[in-house]
């Protein structure tokens, strides 16, 4: 097992620079390089070089005890968390194809002869490129319809066709339907009310008709525009029954009468509710952002966080109470009051100064985190350390010492191992803890900027408008049934590894 994971530490490297020097960005693992060249490079060079230290001089294989094995067993005949441990990994699967599966960028374009690979190259391509007027980076979803009609090519984009962030969408048509003479939106029970439009068929930014509904039928101000946009006639109508007209001149009667139109639409504007036709599967919040794609990248950004997250706390946590433990002394005394120090350090109002001082505009993921870790090891460090004054004494150690086994061997072979358990029932609850911790701060504006997808910015904007459900819904659900499956695998590992419980003292 461990050289698999030394060999997958080399390759991800590996894969990460020659994309880099490449120019391409493959999924998962062009974000080494997302937070920077030299968080790229640094990053990059440690997997290499730690999957290489470890192949040498780290066991190829982890030689579980039977106690542990017994644990394992244990762990896999609790249901709940059992499953709930395989719908998380699924979901962390999901999370790594990245842009293959939320993007505005097109995963493949077939254009007049030539075939592009947007999504996965850092190249980006302007719209003259593609026949299309400008040379901004060409919109693969209006380049999708063009190509379409045209019978040039196709493209073929991911399945939620939308970024998590600064991707915008400004309105959305909908197209009203009449029944007995009344007018409704596709699929609804009741009568539409409010504002209605027509455009003219051959120029579909070009207003015809401007209405207002009320319960289905024209009531109130009616106007109609020449093609120009001036106004051609004007009229009032009561319950669907009209009770003047004025004609301006702009446009004969018989003219604007028999202009070829659009069927009559609605233009909503954000927050827009769910609509399959446009890609929104869960509608998009105030500012036109996908929801969906919201809380994909927001589920990518915690991933990243949790990793980085649990290397550092539980790296520090480990070494510095294991050390603790079995070395005492004044290392152990003077550890203790450093420890005591940070404790009492008001974890919030750190943030808030750190925040003021790098401004939420240029504040990053490492940074925050780094603030994080710096409060969050303290804790695990108490327990490894008093398990390694328990652990010590025993007589497997007091033998590894008589063979003349270093401090290191007798750590990393002997006594973390055996400390295995309090660090295994721990993740599941640091993992929930640093979850909940970043979308509370950015939910309160001390957090990420929005120029990455947070749980806590989708929050915040539901928070702000409660009459667009969908947005706290959605959120709410997410979250809830990620802290749930963490907590499930929680409590049966906890279950499972509980001394208590499953030994017997003789």
């Amino acid at each position: 097992m461990n050289r698999k994971l030394f060999i997958a530490a080399i390759v991800i490297g590996v894969l990460a620079l020659v994309g880099e020097l490449c120019g391409l960005t493959l999924p998962t693992i062009s974000w080494l390089f997302s937070n920077g060249p030299w968080f790229g490079w640094i990053s990059s060079a440690i997997l290499i070089l730690g999957g290489m230290a470890g192949m040498l001089w780290l066991p190829r294989d982890i030689h579980w005890t039977p106690v542990t094995l017994q644990r394992f067993r244990r762990f896999r005949s609790i249901g709940r968390g059992w499953w709930s441990l395989r719908i998380l990994l699924a979901l962390v699967l999901v999370a790594l194809l990245d842009q293959a599966l939320v993007g505005r960028r097109a995963l493949f374009v077939r254009c007049d002869g030539q075939n592009y690979f947007p999504a996965f190259v850092k190249q980006r391509h302007q719209a003259k490129e593609f026949g299309l007027p400008g040379e901004q980076e060409v919109s693969y979803r209006e380049l999708r319809d063009v190509l379409g009609k045209s019978g040039r090519g196709y493209a073929l984009l991911p399945p939620v066709p939308w970024d998590p962030v600064l991707d915008s969408d400004t309105k959305q048509s909908i197209t009203l339907e009449q029944r007995n003479g009344k007018w409704f939106q596709a699929g609804a029970k009741e009568p539409y009310s409010g504002r209605a439009r027509r455009f003219y068929a051959d120029a579909p930014e070009a207003k015809h008709t401007d209405l207002r509904l009320r319960k289905g039928l024209a009531d109130g101000e009616w106007l109609g525009y020449a093609r120009n946009g001036a106004l051609a006639v004007s009229a009032s109508y009561k319950a669907g029954t009209k009770e003047r007209v004025k004609w301006t001149g702009e446009m004969p009667e018989a003219e604007f009468e028999k202009a070829a139109t659009t069927p009559l639409q609605v233009t909503i504007y954000p927050p827009i509710p769910p609509m399959w036709r446009a890609g929104h599967y869960l509608g998009t919040d105030s500012k036109g952002w996908d929801v969906l794609a919201q809380i994909f990248g927001g589920w990518q950004v915690n991933l990243k966080a949790i990793v980085l997250y649990l290397l550092i706390t539980y790296g520090l946590g480990v070494v510095i109470g294991s050390l603790m433990g079995f070395l005492g002394g004044i290392f152990d005394l003077g550890m203790q009051r450093v420890i005591e120090i940070i404790e009492e350090l008001p974890f919030l109002y750190i943030v808030m100064i750190l925040v003021s001082i790098v401004t939420i505009a240029e504040m990053n993921l490492p940074i925050l985190l780094g603030a994080i870790c710096l409060f969050s090891w303290t804790g695990l460090t108490y327990q490894l350390r008093a398990l390694a004054y328990k652990e010590k004494e025993r007589d497997y150690i007091s033998a590894a010492r008589l063979q003349g086994a270093s401090t290191w061997r007798i750590l990393t072979r002997y006594l973390v191992p055996n400390m295995l358990s309090t660090v295994v029932t721990n993740v599941p609850f640091s993992v929930a803890g640093i979850i909940s911790s970043l979308t509370a701060l950015s939910f309160l504006g001390f957090g990420l900027p929005e120029t990455y997808a947070s749980w806590g910015w989708l929050f915040d904007d539901g928070m702000n408008h409660l009459s667009a459900l969908w947005i706290s819904i959605s959120m709410f659900v997410a979250m809830v049934c990620v802290l749930l499956l963490v907590t499930f695998v929680g409590e049966a590992l906890r279950e499972a590894f509980d001394p208590k419980k499953f030994t017997t003292y003789q």
